[in-house]
């Protein structure tokens, strides 16, 4: 799949849901006969052309490359990996875009994202960032975890360290991480132009995040709880400190331009010198109307704060149009009280709620 697929190079909606379904299906289907990805042999999401398992591909897989497909073989247990880290992306990117006018819609058709992938803006440059580094987490992650047959715990890290602490425990594998998100997630993507670099370039700059925020954590030991010496390895940041400093990345994206003579091609050197910093080369559309040639769904009926002159105040938000305001009687579960044991009681308590909604 090149580019001009309207998906991040690998990422779609049927993907996704057939991705996420595995695991019930693998748990239903004892027979191992299943229109799906099946491995009888375990309850790992190992990929087989043996003759002694009868598999089929579920069509909305055949959207992984026969690279990709390979890699899952290769590595059995990572497609749940691969599946909990898309799926966690989207929600940070949801995050991440909750109080601006583009807010990271995502559809239940094939095209996940939408056509907003088929551009070169910031907000293409962030999708293809966040959903490298949701996989390159995930599966660093999992190998520590022992979910990954192919891979473990990071253990170069060991002996000394310094006057008070050494290496030991698990360290997340985040070189495993990284070199098979680049594996997988770029061979999605074909062509030489900008448009191609560009994608290249954003997928690196979100695995390079993940590492980049990697920190040390440590555990104490001694008699009665002192510290007299700790055993220290390396942990991820959550994907939540990902997205803040991919989101920040977003807002100091450096835009690179054509080449020469109206050429699109670009320097693979110069946008390494930008290295982590996203990149673009098309400016974004206007995200405050709908435009079904552009995919954009609008503001209208977005909630906003009228009190706030921030990106989710009214103003900003609904693009000068004004608001309306509504009132809204909410029951909640309130003056809860734990009683031993075990059980909890709470009161209904009704208020009103006053919601500000773009015109």
């Amino acid at each position: 799949m090149g580019h001009g697929a309207l998906l991040p190079g690998w990422v779609s909606a049927a993907l996704l849901l057939a991705l996420a379904a595995l695991p019930a299906a693998l748990a239903a289907n004892s027979s191992g006969r299943w229109w799906g990805i099946v491995n009888v042999a375990s309850s790992t999401n190992l990929l087989t052309d043996s003759k002694s398992l009868q598999l089929v591909l579920e069509p909305s897989l055949q959207l992984l490359s026969r690279k990709q497909r390979r890699l899952i073989r290769q590595n059995p247990g990572i497609l749940h990996s691969v599946s909990g880290g898309l799926q966690s992306a989207v929600r940070e990117c949801k995050w991440q875009f909750r109080n601006r006018r583009w807010n990271c819609p995502t559809a239940s058709g094939p095209h996940l994202f939408g056509k907003i992938v088929n551009r070169g803006c910031r907000e293409t440059a962030f999708i293809f960032a966040i959903t490298s580094a949701g996989v390159t987490h995930s599966v660093a992650r999992s190998c520590s975890e022992g979910s990954i047959e192919s891979c473990t715990c990071d253990y170069r890290r060991r002996g000394p360290g310094g006057p008070d602490w050494h290496w030991g425990g698990c360290s997340d594998n985040i070189d495993f991480g990284r070199l098979f998100g680049r594996e997988f997630v770029d061979s999605g993507e074909k062509g030489r132009d900008l448009r191609f670099l560009m994608n290249l370039h954003n997928n690196e700059a979100g695995r390079t995040t993940v590492f980049s925020e990697m920190r040390q954590e440590c555990k104490c030991h001694g008699m009665s709880g002192s510290c007299t010496v700790r055993t220290c390895w390396m942990r991820l940041p959550t994907l939540r400190a990902v997205g803040d400093v991919l989101r920040d990345r977003f807002d100091g994206a450096s835009r690179v331009l054509y080449g020469n003579r109206g050429s699109n091609r670009a320097s693979r050197a110069e946008l390494l010198r930008l290295e982590p910093d996203l990149v673009y080369f098309e400016k974004s559309p206007n995200f405050c109307t709908y435009s079904g040639r552009l995919g954009t769904a609008g503001t209208a009926g977005r909630a906003c704060n009228s009190s706030s002159p921030a990106l989710d105040g009214c103003e900003l938000l609904c693009c000068g149009r004004g608001h309306r305001t509504r009132t809204q009687r909410v029951t909640e579960r309130c003056n809860c009280t734990f009683h031993w044991c075990c059980h909890v009681s709470c009161r209904n308590c009704t208020h009103t709620r006053v919601l500000h909604e773009c015109l």
